[in-house]
């Protein structure tokens, strides 16, 4: 008689670390296999994806981390660095966390001379008023008029974006946050 035991998957083991794996050893190991079995990715898990980010939500913070290794009955070899004793060995790695603990919003506001954000709204009225009178008056011309102004209209609605993306580009900017 053959008896199994079961044991159980600790979260050593969604991410493939020994429990005495150091804090930069279980982040690689998570971005690894974050990248893998990520959702938006063809061949993604999303069942595997919650658990990989279970086990990185308590591995990944040296205070929760210290309270599960605690519950395992496991000690951990020594003290869980600092963040400031955290040595990064590559800069993409920095850059990541430095883009994640930035969390100012970046504001651009670009203010476009008053009568140019209000010619599409004046062309489109007009358009409307030219062709309400050419049906008045049964004028082709009027209406043609009517359907010219409501075409330059549209193309300014259309345009408008684009011109303020322009002038903020040239430096041609109303006001910008501190960044």
């Amino acid at each position: 008689m053959v008896v199994l035991y079961a044991r159980s998957v600790t979260l050593y083991d969604v991410l493939g670390v020994a429990p005495t794996a150091d804090d930069t050893t279980v982040r690689r190991a998570y971005l690894s296999l974050a990248r893998r079995h990520h959702p938006d990715l063809a061949g993604g898990d999303p069942a595997r994806m919650q658990a990989v980010n279970d086990a990185w939500a308590t591995l990944g913070d040296p205070v929760r981390r210290a309270r599960y290794d605690e519950s395992l009955g496991a000690a951990r070899p020594s003290a869980p660095p600092s963040h400031a004793e955290q040595v990064w060995e590559t800069r993409d790695e920095r850059d990541d966390l430095d883009d994640l603990d930035d969390d100012r919003a970046v504001r651009a506001t670009v203010k476009l001379p008053r009568w140019l954000s209000l010619l599409p709204v004046a062309l489109f009225a007009m358009s409307v008023a030219t062709g309400f009178l050419g049906m008045l008056f049964v004028s082709q011309a009027t209406l043609g008029l009517a359907l010219v102004e409501l075409i330059l209209s549209c193309l300014f609605f259309l345009a408008a974006p684009f011109i303020a993306l322009f002038a903020s580009r040239s430096g041609d900017v109303g006001s910008r946050s501190p960044q």
